[in-house]
């Protein structure tokens, strides 16, 4: 017996939008025999419909960039939002839920500054949000953290969960590439966006641990309060030194509960010791480090963007919604942030970590028993000090890693050893992270 086609809106059809389409035109046997009914796509709303039907993604017929034509499109219970972004996408977004139309979303941002808003909506107007797309691409996160390991209490997580970065990275690394040459080849392979500001300040993957920590932690947080720090400033020196002492260098994405319920978030450039599967992680790729109290240590890995491996998370999103169970589960359990509290946040100056730090200081007697003073001083202690021969007289780099030390220490020491005269320049401190034992 044949059931009736499920209706399918979309709004946003670059290229994630695109990829949507293709799955669902190349993929409509596997999806029917899977949902038990046909999924189609009725109408597409975009801000240029003269050139989304240049771009030929979707049927010409599909296509609209007038709202009231799109929202006046009958039986078109789910709507895929792709566009990203906020303003009039926000209001596109609540204008569905309000019509109690089930939304799926690979829009970090929305979630991150809005979530429990639109989460709120959604709940009152009989829908759901679906949102697997938006911190991980094809990599299913937002899933294991919501039924996978519901029944843990999450203590960690430690994300590489920005693609573009975690490329460029990988050609400092691997290929001994500046910073500047490393973000050429990103933008010349379609990694990197012209403006790739975004996503070298850290700011992308804040977002993205503020979903994830509000699922893991169950609390409200949002992508402005994650301490940021990006890519942009870090030294091929730096890169060479930490792997002669053992580290692969990767932006993380950090997110951690204290005994007392307080949460750390931040995202930060990190050494991490090249053993460790997170430093195994190059190129383009994501990966997530989750720790449950009994689970232990789990890890997912895969492609954290690009056309075809965030559209298979969005469809897969929509399958779900369309066969019912998702709503049902997002109607009947408390995972979502609207009903949770505001995060509760560890001072950035308290936190503790072990630290890389790099001086240029002058090759004369007594400049170690100076700088190693002021750590002393600061209850900081020493663990390796490296430095290459050179001529007497001369300022050299001196490599230094600590063991334990609270942050707010060691950026006081550090701007007590950057006035000594025997120092040129400002100090690099980069954080050495350890994972927890799981």
């Amino acid at each position: 017996m044949a059931h009736a086609s499920i209706g399918v809106g979309m709004i946003g059809c670059g290229t994630v939008g695109g990829g949507v389409a293709q799955l669902l035109r190349e993929q409509a046997d596997v999806y029917t025999r899977r949902l038990g009914a046909p999924l189609e796509l009725r109408k597409v709303l975009v801000r240029d419909a003269m050139k989304a039907r240049a771009a030929g993604l979707v049927p010409a017929a599909l296509l609209t960039d007038e709202p009231r034509n799109f929202f006046g499109t009958h039986d078109m219970p789910i709507v895929v939002e792709v566009a990203g972004g906020r303003g009039p996408v926000s209001r596109h977004v609540a204008q569905c839920l309000e019509m109690g139309k089930h939304v799926v979303t690979a829009n970090k941002l929305l979630l991150a500054e809005e979530g429990p808003e639109m989460f709120a909506l959604a709940r009152r107007h009989g829908a759901s949000i679906a949102f697997d797309a938006s911190c991980g691409g094809a990599v299913p996160i937002v899933t294991a953290l919501q039924f996978g390991l519901m029944s843990n209490r999450i203590d960690a997580l430690f994300g590489i969960l920005n693609g573009t970065c975690n490329y460029i990275l990988t050609q400092m690394t691997q290929h001994g590439k500046p910073y500047a040459a490393a973000l050429a080849e990103a933008q010349a392979q379609g990694f990197a966006e012209a403006d790739p500001a975004l996503d070298v300040s850290g700011k992308d993957a804040a977002q993205k641990l503020a979903v994830l920590a509000s699922l893991a932690f169950g609390v409200r947080a949002r992508g402005e309060q994650v301490w940021c720090e990006g890519i942009d400033t870090l030294d091929l020196a730096d890169i060479r030194f930490g792997a002669e002492l053992g580290y692969e260098i990767k932006l993380l994405a950090i997110a951690q509960r204290a005994t007392d319920g307080r949460v750390s978030l931040r995202v930060h450039p990190s050494f991490v010791h090249a053993d460790l599967p997170l430093a195994q992680v190059h190129g383009a790729f994501n990966a997530i480090s989750v720790y449950g109290h009994a689970a232990g240590h789990v890890m997912l890995y895969g492609r954290g963007a690009g056309r075809l491996p965030t559209a298979s998370a969005v469809v897969s999103d929509l399958i779900n919604v369309a066969s019912g169970w998702y709503p049902v589960a997002f109607s009947r359990l408390r995972l979502w942030c609207d009903y949770h509290q505001p995060v509760q946040l560890i001072d950035p100056g308290d936190l503790v970590s072990r630290f890389y730090v790099r001086v240029n200081a002058k090759d004369v007697p007594g400049v170690m028993a100076k700088i190693t003073t002021i750590f002393g001083d600061a209850g900081i202690s020493l663990s390796a000090v490296l430095q290459h021969e050179a001529a007497v007289g001369q300022f050299v780099p001196v490599v230094i890693t600590t063991h334990q030390a609270r942050e707010g220490a060691i950026r006081g020491a550090l701007k007590k050893v950057e006035q000594l005269d025997v120092i040129q320049g400002t100090p690099v401190c980069i954080r050495v992270v350890d994972m927890p034992q799981g």
